[in-house]
């Protein structure tokens, strides 16, 4: 279930992938020095869970999975490590997704869901318009109704 939430925090979050073209790269790190710069209203360096929840909600969700030294404020290395490491995550979620559909007719059959545990198991939950079929939507909303619940209950949404 980890993977799944990390996996939707980049959905969530601003997609901030780090390209290996310089170029690209450039342009993504004077858009997230912009981001950051918006987020750091009091210009200290770092983002408070305050600031996260006035601009940044999916931010502010997940504070205290990006807060790794546990400071109350989120750096920039804090920030960008997290969208890297939920980046890393969903691209091998995919990965999985394309490995296990076999047909590749872009959904999840009960049998080709059956090499991922989790979503075998939850299968029936996930699958919402009852077709026998997994599509990525409800997958997404699978997950993201699951980090809510888990949130709501003091749960940890990532395990």
């Amino acid at each position: 279930m980890g993977k799944w939430i990390m996996g939707v925090l980049l959905v969530a979050a601003p997609c901030m992938a780090w390209s290996a073209e310089p170029a690209a790269s450039r342009n993504q790190e004077l858009r997230f020095n912009q981001m950051f710069r918006n987020l750091d209203t009091n210009n200290t360096g770092k983002i408070s869970r305050a600031e996260a929840e006035l601009k940044a909600p999916a931010i502010a969700e997940n504070f205290d999975h990006i807060d790794v030294n546990h400071d109350g404020g989120l750096t920039k290395k804090e920030i960008k490590d997290a969208f890297l490491a939920a980046d890393n995550k969903r691209r091998e979620f995919s990965r999985n997704l394309d490995a296990a559909d076999k047909d590749k007719d872009g959904k999840l059959s009960r049998d080709e869901a059956k090499v991922l545990p989790n979503m075998s198991a939850n299968f029936d939950a996930i699958d919402s318009n009852h077709d026998e079929q997994l599509v990525m939507k409800e997958i997404a909303d699978y997950v993201r109704a699951k980090g809510n619940a888990d949130a709501a209950s003091g749960a940890d949404a990532t395990q």
